[in-house]
C-alpha cells in the first residue's frame, strides 16, 4: 500500500493530503515545537500519508509531536526507543490516556512544557490529589494558570493530547488543527480549551 491508498473490498482509492492540509500541518508542527523542524514535519507528513486508514493519520501526528512516535521497523508498531524519537518525549506536547500518568509524572510533564515553551507560571501542588486522575488535574491546572491556556486536540480516542499556550498561539493552533482535519470524512476532529469544568 502506498501513500493513503485504502482497500475497501476490491476497491482501492487514494486520499492524498491536499496543499491546505500540508501547509496547516507544517505551521501546526512549528507552533507546537516553538519553531520549524524540517525532519519532524516530514515525519508527521509521512505518518499521516502512510496511515492504515483515513482516521489514524491525525493520532500518529500528535504522537510524533509528543515524542511517542512508533518504531517504523517494529512489525508490532510499538513506540520507538528514546534515541529514535525526533522530539524529546513529553516536552512541548503531552499525550496521555486517562489512566496515566501518575501525579509526579504529570508535574514533570508540566514543568517540561514550561521550560520548552519558555513560560512563566507556578502551580500550587497542594491543590492536586493522588486520588484523582489527569482529568481533575487538568481542570485544576486551568484554574491556576493566568493568561495561559491548556489546549487539547482530539486524536479520535480517549487519550489527551495537550499543551499550554498564550491566547494568541492557542487560537492559532486550534485554527490550524481545524484546517488540517477539515477534509477528513466520517469523523470530525475537534480541539478545545480545558477549563475548570473539564470532564474528559
Amino acid at each position: 500500500m502506498m501513500g493513503n491508498d485504502l482497500n475497501r473490498g476490491n476497491e482501492t482509492f487514494r486520499q492524498p493530503l491536499n496543499s491546505n492540509q500540508i501547509e496547516a500541518l507544517k505551521d501546526f508542527c512549528a507552533l507546537i515545537l516553538c519553531g520549524h523542524r524540517e525532519e519532524v514535519f516530514h515525519r508527521c507528513k509521512e505518518c499521516w500519508e502512510n496511515a492504515a486508514d483515513e482516521y489514524s493519520g491525525i493520532p500518529a501526528v500528535l504522537y510524533v509531536l509528543s515524542g511517542q512516535d512508533i518504531d517504523s521497523e517494529d512489525p508490532f508498531g510499538n513506540i520507538a526507543d528514546e534515541e529514535k524519537q525526533l522530539v524529546k518525549s513529553q516536552y512541548y506536547f503531552i499525550s496521555s490516556d486517562a489512566g496515566a500518568p501518575d501525579l509526579e509524572d504529570f508535574f514533570l510533564f508540566i514543568e517540561n512544557i514550561k521550560t520548552a515553551r519558555k513560560l512563566d507560571f507556578t502551580i500550587d501542588e497542594e491543590k492536586f490529589s493522588d486520588d484523582d486522575c489527569i482529568i481533575e488535574w487538568l481542570a485544576e491546572l486551568s484554574v491556576q494558570l493566568e493568561d495561559l491556556y491548556i489546549v487539547n486536540f482530539d486524536g479520535g480516542s480517549e487519550d489527551y493530547h495537550f499543551t499550554i499556550m498564550n491566547k494568541k498561539d492557542c487560537e492559532r493552533a486550534m485554527d490550524l488543527f481545524k484546517k488540517m482535519t477539515a477534509d477528513i470524512d466520517g469523523y470530525s476532529y475537534t480541539s478545545l480549551v480545558i477549563t475548570s469544568d473539564f470532564e474528559g
